[in-house]
């Protein structure tokens, strides 16, 4: 896995959390980091946690081939100041692990294999 770029930085005041935006050589997520001890530049592993989130198979089986095609394209669309939803691919399925625009999501268990559509409330750093 390919490690990512912290691209921007903003802590809250006070406290110790931070906006943190990271970049894949695809796309950009901002996330919350708390503690949070980044700088841009740095980089960090490519494996992002969730708070709550679902996941399912982005279409059935019995699917035509192209309907299934159209449903594994990836996406990632921001929803909320952490929140997002999208659609990937698991990339381990004991792990829970699904790669979407280059980003590595532990969803901690995935009931499927393949492309899947997944909706999260906050994804953590």
């Amino acid at each position: 896995m390919k490690s990512l770029l912290v691209c921007a930085v903003e802590p809250y005041s006070p406290g110790d959390g931070a906006d943190v935006t990271l970049r894949s050589d695809k796309a950009e997520i901002v996330v919350l980091c708390y503690p949070c001890g980044l700088v841009v530049g740095d980089t960090v592993e490519n494996r992002l946690s969730i708070l709550s989130g679902n996941v399912h198979s982005a279409y059935l089986s019995d699917w035509p081939e192209e309907d299934k095609v159209l449903r594994s394209h990836h996406k990632l669309e921001r929803v909320g100041n952490y929140a997002y939803r999208g659609v990937g691919q698991v990339v381990n399925h004991a792990e829970g692990l699904v790669d979407v625009l280059g980003f590595v999501i532990d969803f901690g268990s995935v009931p499927c294999d393949g492309a899947v559509e997944f909706e999260v409330s906050r994804v953590d750093i």
